[in-house]
């Protein structure tokens, strides 16, 4: 439950760093996201365990066969490996921007964002599931948008203590992009309860995918509208917190959907 959750995380931010206008933001926010990845993919190589592999996926309700096991262990391993793979471009990454280096530092989020990227892809292949595999990409993929967006845009708000001169648009950039990382996860959301057996939805679940809902996409959806009001006044400062507050939520959210995908057997 951690790793794909951290997998989530890392993917989601190096999916930021790919797409954002890097141009317009300083070497010193790219030199500490690197750290922060390369802390994150360390985490991911040491809590995949292989001697619980289901832990990354769905099984439902059927028996796990022998075939869904191995599959599984050498999923388990082209993981480790990308993560580690991922770490290791993440070091020279960080002193590549500390010295302002942007060619060979923009090459090092390119490698790193196809490492982590085809690590969701081998996820959702190898895991054990009982849905379709697009339904599983959509749902890791919408996460996985939705907690890189809100995160790099409340530590690139932070940015703006240190270099107040920079251009507002990398910030004003996140707004629509969390509005749509909202509406994709909602998607995902929308396609696993129709299939949800409500007579089995008790108190606890209820109050579980309410937190998912409101914490997870109704969240980030609102932020991306408050944030962009806000910056209108250009006041970085009260936009880092309505985004840090959001990060608490969606963190929530997310961790709640995985509870709820583990005993319902569906990305949520």
């Amino acid at each position: 439950m951690i790793a794909l959750f951290v997998l989530k995380l890392a993917a989601g931010i190096a999916l930021m760093w790919l797409l954002m206008p890097r141009r317009e933001v300083a070497d010193g926010f790219f030199r500490i996201q690197m750290l922060v990845v390369l802390g994150l993919t360390v985490l991911l190589v040491l809590a995949i365990e292989p001697a619980a592999l289901t832990g990354f996926g769905r099984a439902g309700a059927d028996a796990i066969s022998d075939r869904e096991l191995s599959l599984a262990a050498s999923g388990a391993g082209w993981l480790r490996r990308l993560a580690f793979g991922a770490a290791a471009v993440a070091w020279p990454g960080h002193i590549f921007w500390k010295l302002g280096r942007r060619v060979p530092g923009t090459l090092s989020i390119w490698l790193i964002s196809l490492s982590l990227a085809a690590a969701i892809v081998v996820q959702a292949v190898t895991a054990v599931r009982s849905v379709p595999l697009w339904q599983l990409l959509l749902a890791d993929l919408g996460s996985s948008a939705v907690l890189g967006a809100t995160l790099t845009s409340m530590l690139l708000g932070h940015w703006y203590l240190t270099t107040p001169s920079m251009s507002l648009q990398p910030l004003r950039w996140f707004c629509p992009v969390l509005g749509v990382a909202a509406t994709v996860r909602l998607a995902a959301t929308l396609v696993g309860l129709v299939e949800i057996d409500l007579q089995n939805l008790d108190l606890i679940r209820g109050l579980w995918l309410s937190l998912r809902i409101l914490g997870g996409i109704v969240a980030p959806a609102v932020a991306a509208l408050l944030v962009r009001s806000i910056l209108q006044y250009r006041n970085t400062q009260s936009a880092t917190g309505v985004l840090f507050a959001v990060l608490i939520l969606v963190f929530m959210g997310e961790m709640s959907a995985t509870l709820l995908e583990r005993d319902f057997g569906l990305p949520l």
